[in-house]
């Protein structure tokens, strides 16, 4: 970002953590396209202009041009809350930002100025069981061991995982492994050792996902995070 622009991040509300992972904004100081990386959640963005999107999970860089003096207000839903909160199946909001008109209606979309309608809905938001433990599962165990744990098939699994958080099992999983290198780079760890304990196997593995989720070599994404 820019040194005018100003972004933060906050906790989301007692009682929104089964469905929601943190509440944000963003005022941008000068136009400019900003590059946003996978980061394995959905987003519904509020801008200041009145308009009002949702972003579902992204397996590739977007690269959206934010107007100077824009005002995003956001709330980033957790993986398998994505089809439960949005109403539709999350594979249809896959690498898409949509005007919420278009997902959520526009009566819904026109409720979502007022306050205590928003904390009522997102009280409501009662993420899929098996969803919500595949991702946490997906996190440290292959496609298979994930199936086994949940009692099904790694067919079923995939149907899940895709009506429910939009990815398929094996894509959510390398974006949990983008987040970890991205995470360690943003600590300022040698890019070696980040991509050990990303969980990458090797240079090459690393540079080809990388390249393939960012647009960029692991050391052009580096510099470009720390110089932001």
């Amino acid at each position: 970002m820019n040194e005018s622009d100003i972004y933060r991040e906050w906790a989301p509300p007692a009682g929104w953590e089964v469905a929601v992972s943190c509440c944000w904004e963003q005022r941008v100081g000068a136009t400019r396209v900003q590059r946003v990386l996978p980061d394995g959640c959905a987003d519904l963005i509020s801008y200041g202009s009145g308009r009002v999107e949702v972003v579902g999970l992204y397996d590739q860089v977007a690269q959206p041009t934010l107007a100077a003096g824009a005002h995003l207000r956001g709330i980033r839903f957790r993986p398998a809350a994505v089809a439960a909160a949005f109403g539709t199946p999350a594979s249809l909001l896959c690498n898409q930002t949509l005007p919420a008109d278009s997902v959520l209606g526009p009566k819904f979309t026109r409720r979502l100025t007022d306050p205590h309608w928003v904390d009522t809905w997102i009280r409501s938001v009662k993420p899929d069981s098996r969803a919500s433990a595949a991702v946490c599962l997906l996190a440290a165990r292959s496609v298979h061991e994930t199936a086994r744990a949940l009692g099904i098939t790694a067919r079923h699994l995939q149907r899940v995982v895709l009506s429910e958080v939009g990815l398929s099992p094996k894509s959510y999983q390398e974006i949990v492994r983008l987040r970890r290198f991205v995470d360690a780079i943003d600590t300022g760890a040698p890019l070696a050792s980040a991509a050990a304990s990303a969980g990458y196997a090797d240079q090459a593995h690393l540079t080809r996902d990388i390249r393939r989720f960012c647009g960029l070599t692991p050391a052009r994404l580096a510099s470009e995070r720390h110089s932001a």
